[in-house]
């Protein structure tokens, strides 16, 4: 894990005071929730007469990214067809996305090509471990994972955050994202930002960052578990908002003039990270956010109304409206549909492919694509992960005792409490042994204590119970002796009630008086 340099967190802290010093103190977007909501509905009005009767589909530049978009705003890809009895949207993404074109055996295509299938297909309402028998486009990209740069594909600050989008769609656990979380770290610029490109070298990352990139891989450290006072994060954002135009919200580019994509591209790692672009942070002294500026790209009126232009509202695109729309929508760059579609049924024995995710120690992580029979053992997973998993080199050894995993690749358990851990799918961990592996599951193995091995912590501290019963008197203590040089002098008076009362006083040799009643 990279660390930030005092001097870059010192520049960072103080361009957000003099950012926050230049802001009004009760600034307000000018955009209300109602008049983005309107804009919302417009552009889903623009996009939805595109679709196809006969595929299904919504083609052109940005047809096929205008799913996450529409799921963003709510449609339903399952339900979306031109009529009744045509394919629907879902049905299109099903069918191209299964095919055998996205699942060859090792995956030659780009991580890029799968991050943005299995970012689509899940915006559809598709399960993407699960399209076919023969399909899982989340095995594809962790056939893709480059073990030694720690990120998806090429190494590039691009290919990496969309592969952490895409991952967390699935059920992989969040460390298993460390190494892509370090390579991001590892790449930032000194001003904040990043570019498509890696930036390995000093000189590299002293070049000016590209705001489009930066806002994909700020949301992705977000959607990766890292927090927005992390000082990476901050850096990214202290970056950002010193992008700001100040007379329209919009955010300077640096190939060219403020335009939609970039824009929507910030906004949106903003909404993965949970900042509201238009609060107070984002608002220039003019009354002006991002949000305001994408708004005042969409078209008004005539046979383009409701889309979005690139620069200006000469002309509506889509590949600009599909960005914008997810945007304003609130959606990050991974959306959750409002359904899902049931997978189908595979027969036991069927081969089929899996994620294995293995964390060797805390940041050694190897994750690969695993084909085996459904329904077989976990050790049996494991041996053909050994034999022929992509990457290769992703299992080399397995030791297994008594049906329980023991050691991988030379690593075991230290403590007697401490086992291999296996966890499929979002089920609960186990010891790693014979449980079975189910089509498309997702097997993630970890170092851990063994459930039931430990004592858990201590409860909190209950209240004081009730008082018990008085117990009997104790028996009279047997009479002590006179001391030395002691004399007792006792009288006996009665009261007028007939009781007795006898006091006696101890004189001891120095004349000191104790008396007893």
């Amino acid at each position: 894990m990279r660390s930030i340099s005092v001097p870059r967190l010192l520049s960072a802290l103080c361009a957000l005071f003099l950012l926050s010093a230049l802001l009004p103190a009760a600034a307000a977007a000018n955009s209300s929730q109602v008049t983005i909501d309107a804009a919302v509905a417009d552009a889903v009005d623009y996009v939805l007469p595109q679709q196809e009767a006969a595929t299904g589909a919504i083609p052109g530049f940005g047809g096929d990214w205008a799913v996450t978009s529409l799921a963003a705003a709510g449609v339903d890809a399952g339900k979306l067809r031109v009529a009744a009895g045509d394919p629907s949207l879902q049905d299109f993404t099903l069918s191209e996305y299964a095919s055998e074109f996205w699942n060859p055996d090792p995956p030659t295509g780009a991580a890029t090509d799968y991050e943005r299938a299995i970012l689509i297909s899940h915006a559809a309402g598709l399960d993407t471990a699960r399209l076919a028998a023969g399909s899982n486009l989340a095995a594809q990209l962790a056939g893709r994972w480059n073990l030694g740069a720690g990120s998806f594909g090429e190494p590039s600050p691009y290919s990496t955050a969309f592969g952490i989008y895409a991952m967390r769609t699935t059920p992989l656990p969040r460390w298993a994202l460390a190494p892509a979380v370090a390579f991001l770290r590892q790449h930032q610029h000194d001003d904040g930002g990043w570019t498509y490109e890696a930036s390995p070298t000093p000189a590299e990352r002293a070049e000016p960052s590209e705001e489009d990139i930066t806002g994909a891989a700020l949301g992705a450290l977000c959607m990766a578990g890292v927090p927005a006072y992390d000082p990476d994060v901050a850096a990214a954002l202290a970056f950002l908002r010193g992008r700001l135009v100040n007379a329209t919200g919009g955010i300077e580019y640096l190939w060219g003039a403020p335009n939609s994509d970039t824009n929507a591209w910030v906004v949106s790692g903003l909404n993965a990270c949970g900042i509201d672009p238009q609060s107070a942070a984002w608002t220039t002294a003019a009354n002006k956010t991002p949000v305001d500026f994408l708004l005042s790209l969409q078209v008004a009126s005539g046979p383009e109304a409701g889309g979005f232009g690139y620069e200006n509202t000469a002309a509506a695109n889509l590949y600009s409206t599909q960005d914008a729309l997810r945007a304003i929508a609130g959606g990050g760059f991974t959306v959750t549909p409002p359904s899902f579609r049931t997978p189908p049924a595979v027969a036991a024995g069927t081969p089929v492919a899996h994620v294995l995710a293995i964390e060797l120690a805390p940041g050694n992580v190897r994750v690969c694509k695993v084909t085996a029979p459904a329904g077989a053992p976990l050790t049996t997973v494991l041996a053909a992960a050994q034999a022929s998993a992509h990457p290769a080199d992703c299992v080399n050894s397995v030791t297994v005792a008594d049906g329980v995993v023991t050691a991988i690749d030379g690593f075991a358990p230290e403590g007697a409490d401490q086992a291999w851990l296996a966890r499929l799918d979002r089920g609960a961990e186990a010891a790693a042994g014979q449980q079975p592996v189910g089509f498309g599951d997702l097997i993630a193995l970890r170092i851990g204590v063994a459930p039931g091995s430990g004592q858990g912590p201590a409860g909190e501290k209950g209240g004081p119970g009730p008082r018990g019963a008085k117990g009997k008197r104790g028996h009279r203590g047997a009479r002590g002796r006179t001391g030395r040089n002691a004399t007792i002098a006792c009288t006996a008076k009665r009261r007028k009630h007939g009781k007795r009362i006898v006091r006696c006083t101890v004189r001891q040799a120095r004349g000191k008086q104790h008396r007893a009643g």
